[in-house]
């Protein structure tokens, strides 16, 4: 409560108010962030930058430190579900790859910090501080905290330079977010990068999809299963309905494909034109849809159907084909081995008269999805922060452990790739994981900012400030050039990929959500996945063999 006599000092009130105060810095970071200039704009990352301008200004505002683990935990969450899946299949192909990358960078950065830090005589405790700043690792921050009682045994002389980490940390922090978020953009217009291009060529582009009618004049080569035809062509189609002598049919389980069939097949413009090439000729007009079928977009709210692949779900799908399905703004072809999640639209093709109980077989309700059950998504944040607490003894007295950062995702990860245990159903519509996703990453920019930036201020007066916040300069840039430059051009990575294990290995999401917003695609949340939980763990080795080797 406050009242009024004469003016108002706004600033007294967000210290004995930090609950306005945060939505307050939110609210002017978010409005920053829509700003752009010359095509640039920070996006949510303004809200750090925000908490730091209020911190700098009065140091006593402070935000809870509850509100920045909450929101942590809830954005990685969030982003471990979305990505589960997706992480363990790529994790196969090319995620030792890129952790090769991530663990070789930091190891890279580790010796050169070293270097620097030892040239300019700074101590050991002051360089940790600076190291963990320069790579936004909190964790590794509090990490370096927690070893110095093992260095210096002394209470009195800890209490002395416990508050040392955290002033280098706050002073190289803000350089460590804006400089990766500098390079990544002036990198992309460097390499002329084309993000829809790009997309289109990793296979996560967003394209329209198409229903076209092929008339089978070729001999298929492989299995003549109709469920089959996307393996046997490796094209990315669904076969909707068979005409045969005048009769049009839905696929079954059984169906083969013979000479002179009529199919009706879904999938992008590119993708018809070489399923074509291969079984005969792609025919002129839309498809005839007979007076026996009928097809409709579904919305998906029965949880019994979700986070199973198609495949297995067949038995319960009998005469029901899904040709397509919606998640957000984007099509995909349905295939044996799409998982269905809450909230998504399927395209059905079905029996006129049939029509009204497949509907309700899939929900198709809006409120029913509102009321979406929230003990699994609670249950699984407790099972992250509990992983999260797991301490691994390290020598020097220090123990290891995945924070509320790490744990949430890795448990998130594995989760979002089951989908689902018994009649738990892990995964969260997508509407709702995204203002999840929203909320969470704003409330941890304005707490960690207000946090750096209370002792951003008094650092400034100190000539030695400008030198810790030039090393760290020099460490966040040559850590992002080298990710960037060997990553694209060496390892030939898509530049949003590797943009996205830039952000993975700095292990901050305003990073993420920049590189999200500048591609438009999946590329840059697959490169941050993939790398995260690797790049957490080796910052906070990283930063006390930094502490160890200075002191």
């Amino acid at each position: 409560m406050f009242s009024i006599s004469g003016t108002i000092d706004i600033v007294d009130i967000f210290v004995a108010n930090p609950l306005l105060a945060l939505f307050v810095i939110m609210a002017v970071g978010l409005a920053i962030g829509q700003v752009k200039i010359r095509g640039f704009s920070l996006g949510v990352a303004a809200v750090l930058f925000a908490g730091v301008g209020f911190a700098a200004v009065e140091p006593d505002i402070h935000i809870p430190h509850l509100v920045y683990i909450l929101g942590l935990s809830i954005f990685v969450y969030s982003i471990g579900l979305e990505s589960g899946h997706a992480f363990f299949a790529l994790f196969k192909s090319q995620g030792v790859k890129q952790n090769a990358l991530a663990i070789t960078t930091l190891a890279l950065i580790t010796g050169i910090s070293i270097a620097l830090f030892s040239l300019i005589h700074l101590n050991g405790v002051t360089a940790a501080g600076l190291f963990t700043g320069a790579v936004t690792n909190t964790p590794a921050m509090a990490a370096v905290v927690d070893s110095l009682p093992s260095i210096f045994g002394d209470a009195n002389k800890v209490h002395e330079v416990e508050s040392l980490p955290l002033v280098a940390y706050s002073l190289a922090y803000p350089i460590g977010v804006l400089g990766v978020i500098a390079a990544i953009g002036l990198c992309a217009k460097w390499f002329r990068i084309d993000h829809v291009q790009e997309a289109h060529d990793a296979g996560v582009a967003v394209e329209d999809l198409f229903t076209r009618q092929i008339k089978v004049n070729h001999v298929v080569t492989g299995s003549d299963l109709v469920i089959d035809i996307h393996h046997t062509l490796g094209l990315e189609i669904i076969v909707s309905r068979i005409e045969r002598d005048g009769q049009q049919t839905l696929p079954t389980a059984s169906s083969r494909i013979h000479m002179g069939d009529v199919l009706s097949v879904v999938g992008t413009a590119e993708e018809l034109d070489k399923a074509a090439h291969v079984l005969g000729d792609l025919l002129p007009g839309d498809p005839f849809h007979g007076h026996d079928l009928d097809y409709r977009r579904i919305f998906v709210s029965n949880q019994d159907l979700v986070g199973i692949p198609l495949a297995k779900l067949r038995p319960r799908l009998s005469g029901i084909l899904i040709t397509r399905v919606r998640r957000g703004d984007h099509d995909h072809v349905a295939t044996p081995e799409t998982v269905l999640q809450l909230g998504d639209r399927v395209r059905v093709v079905a029996a006129h008269d049939r029509m009204k109980s497949v509907t309700a077989l899939f929900g198709d309700s809006y409120r029913r999805l509102s009321d979406f059950n929230l003990f699994p998504l609670v249950a699984g944040l407790a099972l992250g922060l509990l992983v999260g607490m797991i301490e691994v003894p390290l020598p020097g007295g220090a123990a290891l452990s995945l924070g509320s950062a790490g744990g949430p995702l890795v448990v998130a990860l594995v989760l979002g790739a089951v989908g689902r245990s018994g009649r738990f159903v892990w995964q969260v519509p997508y509407g709702a994981n995204l203002a999840l996703r929203q909320l969470g990453i704003t409330l941890f920019l304005a707490a960690i900012g207000t946090t750096a930036g209370a002792s951003f201020r008094a650092s400034l007066s100190d000539p030695a400030s400008l030198t810790i916040i030039a090393v760290g300069a020099i460490i966040t840039l040559t850590l992002a050039i080298f990710v960037l430059v060997v990553g694209y051009k060496v390892m030939k990575i898509p530049y949003g990929q590797t943009a996205g294990m830039l952000a993975g290995i700095q292990t901050h999401p305003a990073v993420l959500s920049y590189v999200s917003a500048m591609t438009k695609n999946d590329l840059p949340a697959l490169g941050y996945t993939s790398v995260y939980p690797l790049a957490m763990i080796a910052k906070i080795i990283a930063a006390q063999v930094v502490l160890f080797a200075l002191t």
